[in-house]
């Protein structure tokens, strides 16, 4: 007995640690993973490392060590790629070469900023990336590098090599000399050719006669789930590439801690050059991943009817009204019926759910429970703007054995049927309900309009009370109108007009924001219709955005189960007044495009726009984008027309990013929306478009059958 009592006390003493110390790391701070570097990519602080964010992350963040402050935006389409805007405020020079026009106004550089991972870190090997600061910027902090990263228990090693602003240094000799002598010098600071900034200027990458070696650690401190960071500075800012200012540097090491922020950010402190305190914090999101759980938005609940309900749905009109009531409960607003054989086929307009899947499933859930037993088929056909966008066939029986857990949704799409929509569906069902029109909805919320950077300050905006109508006349046909009423705002401080040698289609923005301040933001007709299967067309009229209004439309075929769509827009428009409200200035234009579109794997899509501009110019917009499952959504565009650099201004030529962020990612139901947010480093007049509100690719998103299927595991949801 006492033999067996001593295992037993050593089995236990053995276990109530190791279960002490699993509850014990529970209550621990969350590790805030790799972080942030100065200019926004995942580093050390001037040194950058080969980590990266998880794929479908976003991050915003705030960095000061004098004599600079960054504002910064980074995120990461792919696993692979991390990119950043970054705004940088250089406290030591004046916004211009004149103090009188510049005041107490500092010097603003923007920048784009990329990094590529080439190795994953494996047992034996360290992740490697490589890297471009500064990528058509004017090349004040340009730099490239290459470094790898290496993980052993809580250090994070991280070695490399540096060009540009991360060579001043001079460690090493550049090797790519030894492969061609152009690599011994760097051309291109300032802007190049022109000094406007904004071109890629590839002669200077990886060049420069010498090289800097990067080195740091990061360690993770468990305890506090904070991480202690040091770094070798290879910047050497006493000695920076003109036109930067020289600063005293006492020491080339950095230092400093990492401090988590719950599972949403971090902020960090440190010690630099030897003489300055730096400070940062970062919000960042993974939104590849739902983050809220829809607890309050189950799907609906197969009914369990009793003899006698069979009985009174086997009338056709008490059937019909039944799926009305019950389909528009779930915001599945039944537009019309047919119930013939063993099929049932129901349109609907989802005003909802993102998922075509997941409003196939509830729709089909709902018309499962009050159908006849003899029905074996349901079709659920998608109604969105005046045409039909999506339409899939179930079989009954096996769509109630995947909601019963009984076979997978792989399996249930195997007996399903993704089918090309049907124009003339609508027209011909048996039983459509007689809609409300016309019909009025209306919101209003407090908004802000914003102008950042300009010499009269950092930061001047308004608070504007926003209200936006929809008058629904007939089907298609439909007056959107916003209205916007001044609460608070500081445009009077505005007083840079436009220098542009180009028409002013958008450069006078600054005339706009000050005499428009209660304004009406849009006005317009459109009458939205499918004339044929796989074609959809529009007509607007009226006041089209904040600074034109006119006539026109849009076509688009797109040819359903096909992975391209070819499109083309044109308006006939007039320069608004700058009060914005009825009135036209003199300047009018006839503009328009032809829209080429295409999706790739992993839900990247390309589109392509070829035509004439506001302005007056020809040319090409090219536009990249990803959108994850969860809705969220990357994307980046440049244009380049008919129009040299000089004429353009700084910046050389229109480019930008955007992103997109479902709203009920934040939310335990399911609701439509986004917040969304779009940037053009500098407001132009060359490739500047009308603003193309209800485009017909964005009314048809995400309903092409290959679309569907990627989502078909929330059909079930």
């Amino acid at each position: 007995m006492s033999y067996f009592l001593t295992r037993l006390l050593l089995v236990f003493s053995l276990i109530v640690p190791t279960l002490l110390l699993a509850d014990l790391n529970d209550y621990l701070p969350r590790d805030p993973g790799p972080t942030s570097s100065n200019y926004g990519e995942t580093g050390l602080f001037e040194v950058p490392t080969a980590r990266m964010m998880p794929e479908g992350s976003l991050k915003f963040g705030l960095n000061s060590s004098y004599p600079y402050e960054q504002t910064l935006i980074s995120a990461t389409p792919f696993s692979w790629l991390e990119a950043t805007y970054r705004y940088t405020e250089i406290k030591n020079e004046l916004y211009s070469p004149f103090p009188s026009f510049s005041g107490n106004q500092t010097f603003k550089d923007k920048a784009f900023d990329f990094k590529i991972k080439i190795v994953d870190e494996s047992r034996y090997l360290p992740s490697i990336a490589i890297g471009l600061r500064d990528v058509g910027g004017t090349g004040w902090f340009s730099s490239e590098y290459l470094v790898a990263s290496k993980g052993y228990g809580p250090f994070d090693l991280t070695l490399g090599l540096g060009w540009g602003q991360l060579a001043r240094t001079a460690d090493l000799s550049n090797p790519l000399t030894s492969i061609n002598d152009s690599f011994l010098s760097r051309p291109g600071y300032g802007g190049g050719e022109g000094g406007e900034g904004g071109t890629l200027n590839y002669q200077s990458w990886f060049s420069g006669g010498d090289i800097g070696l990067l080195g740091g650690l990061e360690y993770r401190i468990k305890r506090f789930g904070a991480r202690f960071k040091i770094e070798y500075d290879t910047t050497n800012q006493k000695n920076p590439a003109p036109p930067l200012r020289p600063i005293e540097i006492k020491s080339r090491i950095n230092l400093g801690l990492s401090f988590p922020m719950g599972t949403w950010g971090e902020f960090s402190v440190g010690y630099q050059r030897g003489n300055v305190l730096q400070f940062s914090v970062f919000f960042k999101g993974e939104y590849s991943k739902n983050l809220v759980p829809k607890t309050y938005d189950p799907p609906p609940a197969l009914a369990n009817l009793n003899p006698r309900q069979k009985e009174m749905l086997l009338n056709k009109d008490l059937y019909y009204s039944n799926l009305l009531r019950n389909l528009n409960r779930h915001e599945l607003y039944l537009q019309g019926a047919t119930l013939k054989d063993n099929t049932i086929e129901v349109t609907t307009n989802n005003g909802k759910y993102r998922s075509y899947a997941r409003a196939t499933g509830r729709a089909a859930r709902v018309v499962a429970s009050l159908s006849p037993e003899e029905v074996e088929e349901i079709e659920i056909n998608h109604f969105n703007g005046n045409s039909i966008v999506a339409s899939v066939k179930l079989p009954k029986e096996k769509f109630l054995q995947a909601v019963n857990n009984e076979i997978s949704h792989e399996e249930l799409l195997i007996y399903s049927e993704i089918q090309r929509p049907d124009s003339s569906k609508l027209k011909n069902h048996e039983f459509k309900p007689t809609p409300q029109l016309p019909s009025f909805i209306w919101k209003m919320a407090p908004a802000l309009r914003t102008h950042i950077g300009g010499p009269e300050a950092f930061f001047l905006g308004q608070l504007w009370w926003k209200t936006d109508m929809v008058l629904m006349l007939t089907r298609g046909l439909t007056l959107y109108t916003t209205l916007g009423v001044n609460i608070y705002d500081n445009f009077d401080e505005l007083n840079n007009p436009s220098a542009s040698v180009l028409p002013h289609v958008r450069s006078d923005v600054q005339s706009y924001l000050k005499e428009g301040k209660t304004n009406i933001a849009r006005m317009k007709f459109d009458y939205i219709f499918s004339p044929m299967d796989d074609l959809y067309a529009r007509i607007d009229v009226g006041l089209m955005e904040e600074m034109f209004g006119g006539f026109g439309g849009e076509v688009l075929y797109r040819p359903y189960q096909s992975k391209w769509a070819l499109g083309l827009v044109a308006h006939k428009v007039r320069q608004r007044a700058f009060d914005q409200r009825f009135k036209f200035r003199k300047y009018e234009v006839t503009t328009g495009h032809l829209e080429f579109y295409y999706q790739f794997p992993r839900g990247i899509t390309s589109q392509v726009y070829a035509g004439k501009y506001l302005g007056g110019d020809k040319g090409v917009t090219v536009d990249l984008s990803r959108r994850f499952q969860t809705g969220f959504t990357l994307g980046i565009f440049a244009s380049k027309t008919n129009i040299s650099a000089k004429e353009f201004g700084e910046g050389s030529f229109d480019k930008g990013f955007y992103f997109a962020i479902p709203t009920d990612m934040f939310l335990p139901r399911y609701q439509p929306g986004l917040i969304s947010f779009a940037l053009h480093p500098l407001t132009k007049d060359g490739a500047a478009m009308i603003y193309n509100h209800n485009a017909l690719w964005g009314m048809l998103g995400d309903t092409e059958d290959f679309a569907i299927k990627r989502e078909w595991q929330n059909l079930l949801d």
